[in-house]
């Protein structure tokens, strides 16, 4: 198999994932988003932390900030916006976002600054996760367990060369994704009554 041909097998199964890990994911993209703010000192606005949660069917992002220079300005924001998946950029991206400034510690001034329209589309722009990065993790997990028998009688083994995310789904507790695996990957069945010993059922197509 060539690198650019298709799979000749793939396999759909669900992977969860925390929102400490999105969070981390999240931050890891934002942090190097830098914002220089519309004042005559040309000061900048640098993402310090993302932390991501549920709010059915939505998702809810607090995104801490600070600012650079003698403005030494601190402030969170809260997001909350529709997930939507761009499957081939495997990029997570929020819609119909709403957004809010927390009001502690912070003056008028600051406040009215916070609001500014290129502000909030710099803050909007942040909520994105890249999934790329940890499904090659992921990936590199599964060959690992090759071959693998996921029940009595059947063994999974080759070799996985892709793992994408093709769907997913906000729960109180974690991010579902629907992940396809794909490869040149066969089912060996030990079945009693079905193939004898040791033969391959042959490639998934």
């Amino acid at each position: 198999m060539t690198p650019d041909s298709p799979p000749a097998a793939s396999l759909t199964l669900p992977l969860r994932l925390p929102y400490s890990e999105l969070s981390r994911l999240g931050t890891a993209w934002a942090a190097e988003q830098v914002f220089t703010l519309p004042l005559p000192t040309a000061p900048t606005l640098r993402v310090t932390n993302i932390q991501l949660s549920a709010a059915v069917p939505r998702l809810s992002a607090a995104v801490s900030v600070q600012s650079s220079g003698l403005l030494g300005l601190k402030a969170t924001f809260d997001l909350s916006g529709t997930p939507v998946l761009d499957r081939a950029g495997q990029v997570l991206t929020l819609e119909d976002v709403t957004l809010n400034t927390r009001r502690e510690g912070l003056s008028g001034r600051l406040l009215g600054l916070l609001a500014d329209a290129r502000v909030t589309a710099y803050l909007t722009r942040l909520a994105r996760v890249e999934l790329g990065p940890r499904m090659a993790e992921l990936r590199a997990q599964a060959q690992q367990r090759l071959p693998l028998t996921p029940v009595e009688g059947i063994e999974v083994a080759g070799t996985v060369t892709q793992l994408s995310v093709t769907g997913l789904e906000v729960t109180p507790d974690a991010l579902l994704l629907t992940a396809c695996a794909g490869g040149d990957l066969h089912v060996t069945l030990r079945a009693a009554g079905l193939r004898p010993a040791n033969t391959s059922a042959g490639s998934l197509r």
